[in-house]
């Protein structure tokens, strides 16, 4: 039996567990000193973390997708840059882990472990992930496995033959090995990590049986109800920022016009009711917190249908639709 002692060195958020060290270097980290698992923000700040300005437009390299199209790095680079990587989390004193998933559903969502050499970079990242037991992750069959590493040589983005955004790093996802990699400051481009994430936990998601949902930006209404069709038609176009997006995602990883399908027939079959959330204008941003407590209200109000802010725009989707899908179910409106 072990020791009371022992027992609590075993806790989350302890510097010691044989579990924990065990699992870091299934995924290369070997702890040299001590591995802090999910801290509160409370914890992280004792331990030095810093809020850290937002950077955006960072590099992000993805390898692999479902359909075979080209990658952004080449297999032998994100191996060679992920053994480079594993090695610094391997010799630094202190290394810190954060679970989480991205996904509201434990049901579909898809399990995350982030190995950090930075309290400052988890501080952030926790406001991405949905907060998950570790006990979920470490018994996943397929986590999703996130390294940043904010103080690894800038000679390492040289020797892999990557492209950094001057000192402040790059992004880099392998889907086939479920892993990313944060250089530098690349944890605080927010939109960057989530596209990257994006793309590592769809393949998760889909094969659970869940969806791919984002909200839009642009010349649209506040929020506005949608018919399921209607639904199905502006997540198939993703009209984002004043560009189009199929399905919201730069990722070719899925059939778009199939996963819009699913994603109308879903919300017939179970009378899920929809709406159109735009989530940027111009400085400020909703956040998936602030999303779910808008939901109450959006359920005891009758918000109108849906009309854009601009007459132009139906046209629009009609172009953008019959240039990149063919055989567009009747369902489908705008």
């Amino acid at each position: 039996m072990l020791s009371r002692k022992l027992k609590q060195l075993c806790f989350p958020g302890r510097a010691f567990s044989y579990g924990l060290n065990w699992a870091l270097a299934g995924r290369g980290v070997v702890v040299n000193d001590k591995a802090f698992q999910n801290l509160t923000t409370s914890e992280l700040q004792q331990k030095g973390a810093t809020i850290a300005e937002s950077l955006s437009g960072l590099p992000v390299y993805v390898r692999g997708n479902l359909l075979g199209g080209s990658s952004d790095i080449s297999k032998a680079q994100y191996a060679k840059l992920l053994k480079q990587v594993t090695a610094h989390l391997s010799s630094i004193a202190n290394v810190f882990v954060q679970d989480g998933a991205v996904g509201s559903s434990s049901e579909c969502d898809a399990k995350v472990r982030v190995i950090s050499d930075s309290p400052s970079a988890l501080l952030k990242l926790s406001s991405i992930l949905w907060k998950t037991p570790s006990r979920a992750v470490s018994h996943d069959s397929c986590p999703l496995t996130v390294y940043v590493t904010t103080s690894i040589s800038p000679g390492v983005v040289n020797a892999v033959g990557l492209r950094a955004q001057g000192d402040n790093g790059f992004i880099a996802a392998d889907i086939e090995r479920s892993s990313l990699i944060l250089c530098g400051k690349g944890f605080s481009d927010a939109n960057g990590v989530k596209e990257a994430l994006a793309a590592l936990s769809g393949p998760v998601i889909i094969a659970r049986g869940g969806l791919l949902l984002c909200a839009s930006s642009g010349i649209i209404p506040s929020v506005a109800k949608l018919s399921p069709g209607q639904a199905a038609y502006h997540f198939l176009a993703g009209y984002q920022n004043g560009k189009f997006f199929p399905a919201y995602s730069k990722f070719a990883y899925i059939d778009a016009l199939e996963l819009a399908k699913a994603f109308m027939s879903k919300l017939k079959d179970h009378q899920i009711l929809s709406y159109l959330v735009n989530a940027e204008k111009g400085e400020t941003s909703i956040t998936g917190k602030d999303l779910l407590e808008m939901v109450p209200s959006m359920l005891a109000k009758n918000f109108p249908p849906f009309e854009p802010k601009g007459g132009e725009l139906q046209e629009k989707y009609k172009s953008f639709l019959l240039s990149k899908f063919r055989g567009i179910p009747k369902g489908f409106s705008f």
